[in-house]
């Protein structure tokens, strides 16, 4: 009486690579006879080192692609959360697997580097850690979570893990780690000279060092736009601005990041104008013996400084507010005032008519 099962092969190799079934056993079934024995023979060629582990299974089919051109079992996954693995140079990183850990090891794992560097691997007999990792990595024997050490630029690549049960389940994943210097040193830096509406121009430079990805640009805690006259450089490290106006008086901010770290440097440009807008406040007529305050007042980038007159002679008063506690029939006539500017070096003259009256009498 004939009987026919189906033999299932599984390998993983000291160096981490694995496969299933195709490619493993030589062509056609193997026969048997009741009571006697029967041998299954592999075209493995015969190495150095024996293999990690070999898993035979009965009546069972995995379904799996065997190999890709390096060697590693693909068509599995899901060992790993989504996304790629960020760590930062000099720092530890974690590679967590999503395996609920039992009350009992797992039989065997293995993780490589970029498909054919051994990081670590376990089994029955222990650990074996790759020569490049030693003291650098641990591994959770029930989960395959796996930590490395002490990150290096280099470090950045394809790492894999491939796994066993007790049950003799095979599974395998990959995950991409990106290692990125971390940030330091930003600095925002900006014109040192006064800066004149309508005449002069800004560049704004935004530097650091560490492997920066992304920069962001603030004014006022607000996102920093281009404009007419705000032109971002290509990579985004200086903005331009030309001609400056008044509104981009502010404090600027970059913010210089990685996927691990991020720093941020501030400017605080000032935009220089006016005077504009001068206007003279106060009476136009009055009564001998009364008090007047006359006020000028000016639109201007550092605050105005005032020069008035009467009647073509100097007052002597270079505030804001000129008062007279009692006045008298000298004080009639034209007052002017003049709002300069230190830096722009402009300067407007209003004029304000005053005229006394004489006291009327009771």
């Amino acid at each position: 009486m004939e009987k026919t099962i189906l033999i299932c092969l599984s390998l993983i190799f000291t160096t981490g690579l694995c496969y299933f079934d195709d490619g493993l056993l030589p062509p056609g079934p193997v026969y048997g006879a009741v009571g006697e024995r029967v041998l299954f023979n592999t075209i493995i060629t015969p190495l150095p080192t024996p293999l990690l582990v070999v898993v035979w299974n009965f009546n069972t089919a995995y379904g799996i692609i065997v190999s890709d051109t390096t060697g590693l079992c693909q068509g599995q996954g899901g060992l790993f959360p989504p996304g790629p693995v960020y760590g930062t140079a000099g720092e530890n990183v974690l590679f967590t697997s999503t395996i609920t850990p039992s009350s009992t090891p797992l039989l065997a794992l293995s993780w490589t580097f970029n498909g054919v560097n051994n990081i670590i691997r376990y089994d029955s007999s222990g650990n074996t850690t790759g020569p490049a990792y030693r003291d650098r990595v641990s591994v959770n024997i029930y989960t395959g979570t796996l930590q490395l050490r002490d990150l290096t630029l280099d470090d950045s690549g394809s790492y894999q893990l491939v796994t066993v049960t007790t049950d003799g389940v095979i599974q395998q994943d990959q995950t991409t780690l990106d290692v990125f210097e971390r940030i330091s040193g930003v600095s925002l830096t900006g014109p040192t000279e006064s800066l004149i509406e309508d005449q002069s121009s800004a560049v704004l430079t935004c530097a650091g060092t560490g492997s920066i990805i992304t920069t962001e640009w603030m004014k006022d805690d607000q996102p920093l736009s281009p404009s007419n006259n705000i032109i971002f450089s290509a990579d985004n490290r200086s903005v331009s601005i030309s001609p400056v106006r008044r509104s981009d008086s502010g404090e600027y901010h970059c913010r210089v990041s990685t996927s691990v770290s991020s720093d941020t440097a501030t400017y605080t440009m000032t935009v220089h104008y006016g005077p504009e807008n001068v206007s003279i406040s106060g009476q136009n007529e009055v009564e001998v013996g009364s008090k007047v305050t006359l006020t000028c007042s000016a639109e201007s980038t550092p605050p105005a400084s005032f020069i008035w007159m009467l009647n073509g002679r100097e007052t002597g008063e270079t505030t804001a507010s000129y008062s007279i506690e009692k006045i008298d029939s000298t004080h009639s006539g034209n007052y002017t005032c003049t709002a300069w500017n230190s830096v722009t070096s402009l300067n407007t003259t209003v004029h304000h008519h005053l005229t006394i009256k004489s006291k009327v009498s009771p």
